[in-house]
């Protein structure tokens, strides 16, 4: 017994130093001279970790309840239970964070991650080949995949923590062997799960569920013996499952209050695999910054980080030839049968090739299910990665094929698969500034101070700057990958998140401000010059301190927006902007501008809307406009918002337009029912109508209304 454990211990340690190894060499080095200033990762989403790890710690330390937080999203705070915020690795790795700050821990558990995959996985197929260099292999292929790759791109730490999947596999197959479902499995699943939920929501209930999809396919493919210890093993998974629910009940409780947000944060429909992805790689890989496989990824759906669907021609051809040759065995038919469903469901609810859109598929019907609807279907490849890393694992160990022709495959296969070598591919710079790296915050800032941050949200790091400073500081603001409605509901919300000017930009600000207990707004050194005309109006003469601009609202300016609602000031701003757009297209017209060429960002060329009013081409724009031809010869007027605030400009215009569409592209028919929160209302009139239909503008748009005088 002594004997075999040595070697074993043994392999797995070299498996682990060599997935470490190589994970440094692709990963690792970009990081040598920029440990604490880069991070792995695009977009916001890992500015929010990075957050997360100081919160989870901070939180507990500071005796406040880590689920309700109210340092972001001030002053009401918003519900983190499903935002997540991989709380398990936030509070093992506090000493880290503490020490080094939370953008090199950050790093750290990002280079972890594929080590902890790729060696769970080693184990699994080592169990189950017992072949070494078969098994590390089929390591590699998990702890590297294309999911991996584009999860590390894209930031997302908390969906890179895979390593729970594999072990519960080996665990349960252990359990099968000894005919037995002892406390020992009950303890392994309890523990694995309850990791797995507190790294990833998302990826617990996706386990769970192709968990109990191998489970079921298993048990038609069992013999009699084999469906009575399947048998014990699901009874044994189920009191697990309710030892877990009891584990995780504080969680779960905030988890389901009522008004949580409980939506999908991206569209389930826009973010699953592409059919042609399997077999063409995106530029994760090294194979796919060649120009003409770029060109054709780029129609795949979804961004970069969520194309994940590549396995190569190396690897689905052992795939397919593993099927072919030992389909006569239970276990061939299993993996075979499980990766096929799975990969059918990572199609998601439509067919899709090289991004044309096809027929209906199976997962449609699953998206009428509590949170599994909510799951991106092309992330569902990770479990297809880890049935093709044992499927591999077995043919390479076959020695009914010649082993130079196996070592020849395995070669293609990682090479296939090979990450992208430019190192600066995986990483982004992370600017902080002095004002927050130097503690400057505490010489301008009380403790406990509501600030709003820009760039706001989505388009900034305002949650490391409050990382940075120790939680210093609350925000107006944030981004919790879920937006509070509460917010959302502020026309200065909007104007901050799309980087756009409105009719009254500084007194929306100051609505926002005042009502939510803000005097002063931090501005990062490249936003300044964007937002500074505006600004300006709230403060003439801001200071600018390490990097950072501070513009202070007096408080008579504050007062007379302390005690305005979100629906007054989204019913003056859509007004404004409403009346804007029908000036913009009756000069437009009258200029003898050709109709079809109408969007808002031609208006806003033509000097017919306002600088700054439109960042983007389309007919409907980013931040709520709608401005273009229509059937007919006639032209379409459209505005976002909420039928309340929407309602005075129906009752306005109805009367003159042909047809009125909400929620586009429903016509309007009495009161619309239904969610109608920020909904896109869109008039169409002739051009007749359009010359004839009399303004009513109020006080806060005078400038617009002047322009209706002017001759085009």
């Amino acid at each position: 017994m002594k004997s075999s454990a040595a070697p074993n211990r043994a392999g797995a340690s070299a498996a682990l130093a060599l997935y470490a190894l190589l994970t440094l060499v692709l990963f690792g080095r970009a990081l040598i001279n920029g440990f604490a200033s880069l991070h792995f990762g695009r977009g916001v989403d890992s500015a929010f970790l990075m957050w997360a790890l100081v919160w989870w710690p901070y939180a507990i330390a500071h005796a406040l309840n880590p689920f309700l937080c109210k340092l972001a999203w001030a002053p009401n705070g918003f519900n983190l239970a499903w935002s997540g915020g991989l709380p398990l690795a936030a509070l093992a790795a506090t000493p880290l964070t503490r020490w080094a700050g939370p953008i090199v821990s950050y790093n750290i558990l990002c280079l972890i991650a594929p080590i902890a995959a790729a060696w769970s996985a080693f184990l699994l197929c080592r169990h189950i080949s017992k072949s070494f260099w078969p098994s590390l292999v089929g390591g590699y292929i998990f702890g590297f995949s294309p999911y991996m790759l584009g999860q590390l791109m894209g930031g997302h730490l908390n969906l890179l923590f895979v390593f729970p999947a594999p072990l519960l596999t080996l665990a349960a197959l252990s359990s099968i062997k000894q005919e037995r479902a002892g406390l020992g499995l009950i303890l392994a699943v309890v523990t694995l799960f309850v990791a797995e939920f507190l790294l990833s929501i998302e990826l617990a209930a996706t386990l769970l569920l192709f968990g109990v999809v191998t489970l079921i396919v298993g048990w038609i493919l069992a013999d009699r013996a084999m469906r009575a210890t399947l048998q014990g093993l699901a009874f044994a998974g189920l009191g697990a499952g309710g030892i877990a629910v009891l584990v995780l009940a504080p969680y779960l409780y905030y988890l389901f209050q009522p008004g949580a947000p409980h939506a999908a944060i991206n569209s389930p429909g826009g973010y699953s695999a592409d059919l042609a992805n399997l077999f063409i790689p995106t530029p994760t890989a090294q194979l796919g910054i060649i120009n003409g496989v770029q060109t054709l990824s780029n129609r795949f759906p979804a961004n970069l980080s969520e194309r994940g669907a590549y396995f190569g021609i190396p690897l689905l051809f052992v795939i397919g030839h593993f099927g072919l040759k030992r389909w006569a065995t239970r276990t061939a038919r299993l993996l075979i049968i499980t990766f096929s469903l799975i990969m059918l469901c990572a199609l998601g609810p439509r067919l899709r090739f090289v991004g044309l859109t096809g027929f209906g598929m199976p997962w449609k019907f699953a998206m009428h299910l509590p949170m599994i609807k909510n799951a991106l279907p092309v992330r569902f490849t990770n479990y297809a990665f880890l049935a093709a890393a044992v499927m591999t694992t077995l043919w390479l160990a076959d020695r009914g094929i010649p082993r130079a022709g196996r070592i020849i495959v395995a070669a293609l296969i990682a090479l296939s698969i090979l990450p992208n070598l430019d190192r600066r591919f995986w990483l982004s710079p992370t600017p902080v500034p002095e004002f927050f790296s130097r503690r400057l915050y505490q010489q301008y800032l009380r403790p406990d101070a509501t600030v709003v941050a820009l760039p706001f949200g989505i388009a900034g790091n305002s949650m490391l700057w409050q990382a940075t400073a120790g939680m210093y500081f609350r925000m107006a603001g944030g981004y919790t990958g879920i937006t509070p409605r509460e917010f959302e509901s502020w026309p200065a919300f909007r104007i901050l998140t799309t980087h756009t000017y409105s009719a009254d930009t500084p007194a929306q600000l100051l609505a926002l401000m005042a009502t939510h207990d803000a005097d002063i707004l931090l501005v990062d050194d490249t936003d300044q010059k964007f937002w500074s005309p505006v600004l300006a109006i709230i403060d003439p003469v801001p200071r600018n301190v390490g990097g950072i601009w501070l513009y202070r609202a007096t408080p008579a300016a504050l007062a007379q927006y302390r005690t305005t609602s979100a629906l007054a000031m989204e019913t003056r701003d859509a007004g404004a902007r409403f009346d804007a757009e029908i000036i913009a297209a009756r000069r437009y017209l009258a200029s003898g501008h050709e109709l079809a060429a109408l969007t808002p960002m031609r208006a806003q060329q033509l000097g017919l809307l306002p600088p700054n009013w439109v960042n983007d081409p389309d007919v409907r724009t980013g931040n709520g406009l709608y401005l273009g031809p229509w059937p007919q010869d006639r032209v379409a007027i459209g505005i976002v918002g909420s039928y309340d605030a929407l309602r005075p400009l129906i009752t306005r215009y109805q009367i003159r337009a042909a047809e009125t569409y909400f929620p586009f592209p429903r016509m309007l028919e009495g009161t619309p029912t239904g969610d109608n929160f920020m909904r896109l209302m869109v008039m169409v009139f002739d051009r007749k109508a359009l010359a004839n239909t009399t303004l009513t503008c109020g006080p806060q748009s005078p400038a617009i209304c002047a322009t209706a005088s002017r001759s085009p």
